[in-house]
C-alpha cells in the first residue's frame, strides 16, 4: 500500500512540476524532478529488499521463489510507473505528441524498471548463495555471520549469481534500448548498437556493485562503520568502474571509427569514451541508495533483539522459572 501511494503522490507532483510555466528556476525543477525519478524508483527496490530482510530477522514467514517473483514484479511495475509519469502531461496536452517522445520516454522507463527489479533479484538470488556457502556458520536471523574484519566475506559464489542475474538484465536493457533506437531511425547503425551495450554495461555494473554492497550488510550486520566504510566503498568502486568502462567504450568508438562506415564525428558527438565523474550523480545516487538500505537494516536489526527480549522476559514467571 505505501509503494502504492508513494508511486500515486510522486505521479502527481510529477504533473504538477512539468505544468510550471517557463522561469528562471525552470532548470532548478527539471533538474529535482528527474532525481526524484532515480531515486523513487530505486527506493522501491531497497523497500522490497527490507521485507526479505526483515522476514529473514525474525524467522517469521519462508522466503519461496513465489515471494521474490511477487515482490521483483512489484518493483517492475512500480519502477515502471514512476518513470513514465512524465508522460501523462504530454498525452493530456492539446498539441499532438511525437512518436519519438512516446516511444523513447516508454522504453526508458521500463529500462529502468527493468534495472530496478534487478537490483532486487540480484540480491536476493546472491542471498541465497551466500547462506548455502555459510553452511553451519550463518546463524539464525540477522547479520548471518558477523565478524571481526575490517571487510566482510562475501562468497564468490554469491558474486557470481549477482553477475549472471544483472547480465540477463542488461541483456534485456541492451535488447529494449537497440529496438528503440531502430524503430526511431538511426543514421549509422553500428554506433546506436554500441551506444546501447555501453549503457547496458555501465546499468549492469552499477547495480551489480549496489547489490554486492547489500550483501555485505547481511553478513557483517549494519552500523555505523559498516554504513560510513561501506559507502565509501561503493563510492570508490563505482568511479573505478566507471572508468573502465569509459575506456571500454573509448576502445569500442575505435573499433567503430576502423571497422564500420562511422564517422569519428558521430562517435565523439556520442560521448563514447567517456566516463562519470567522481562528483557526478550517478556515483551519489547510487550512494545514497546504499545509505538508505544500510539504515533500513540497522533498524531491523535493532527491532528484533527487543522484540526477542520481551518475549524471553514474558516467558519466565514470577519463580524465575520458565512457563
Amino acid at each position: 500500500m505505501s509503494v502504492l501511494v508513494a508511486t500515486s503522490l510522486l505521479a502527481v507532483a510529477t504533473v504538477t512540476l512539468a505544468s510550471v510555466p517557463p522561469r528562471p528556476l525552470r532548470s532548478v525543477i527539471t533538474l529535482v524532478h528527474a532525481l526524484g525519478l532515480r531515486v523513487a524508483t530505486d527506493w522501491l527496490a531497497v523497500v522490497a529488499l527490507l521485507s526479505l530482510g526483515e522476514r529473514v530477522a525474525t524467522g517469521e514467514g519462508s522466503i519461496t521463489r513465489s515471494t521474490v517473483r511477487r515482490l521483483a514484479l512489484a518493483v517492475f511495475v512500480g519502477g515502471v510507473a514512476i518513470e513514465v509519469s512524465p508522460l501523462v502531461r504530454l498525452v493530456a496536452e492539446p498539441s499532438s505528441v511525437t512518436t519519438t517522445v512516446l516511444v523513447d520516454g516508454v522504453a526508458s522507463a521500463v529500462q529502468e524498471g527493468l534495472f530496478a527489479a534487478g537490483l532486487f533479484v540480484a540480491t536476493a538470488a546472491g542471498g541465497v548463495a551466500l547462506r548455502d556457502a555459510l553452511g553451519d556458520r550463518a546463524g539464525g536471523g540477522l547479520p548471518l555471520a558477523p565478524t571481526e574484519r575490517r571487510l566482510p566475506r562475501v562468497d564468490p559464489r554469491a558474486v557470481v549469481r549477482v553477475t549472471r542475474v544483472m547480465a540477463a538484465v542488461a541483456a534485456l536493457w541492451f535488447g529494449i534500448e537497440v529496438a528503440s533506437r531502430l524503430a526511431l531511425g538511426v543514421p549509422y547503425f553500428w554506433l546506436a548498437v554500441g551506444e546501447s551495450a555501453v549503457g547496458a554495461l555501465g546499468g549492469a555494473v552499477d547495480y551489480g556493485v549496489l547489490a554486492v554492497a547489500f550483501l555485505a550488510l547481511a553478513v557483517d550486520g549494519a552500523d555505523v562503520r559498516s554504513a560510513v566504510g561501506g559507502a565509501a566503498a561503493v563510492w570508490l568502486v563505482l568511479v573505478v568502474f566507471g572508468i573502465a568502462v569509459g575506456v571500454f567504450s573509448a576502445g569500442l568508438g575505435v573499433v567503430l571509427v576502423g571497422a564500420t562506415a562511422t564517422p569519428m564525428g558521430a562517435v565523439e558527438a556520442a560521448g563514447m569514451g567517456l566516463w562519470p565523474a567522481p562528483e557526478s550523480w550517478t556515483q551519489l545516487l547510487a550512494t545514497g541508495t546504499f545509505l538508505a538500505g544500510a539504515a533500513g537494516l540497522w533498524v531491523v536489526q535493532r527491532t528484533v533483539p527487543e522484540r526477542d527480549e520481551s518475549e524471553s522476559s514474558a516467558a519466565v514467571g514470577d519463580s524465575g522459572a520458565p512457563r
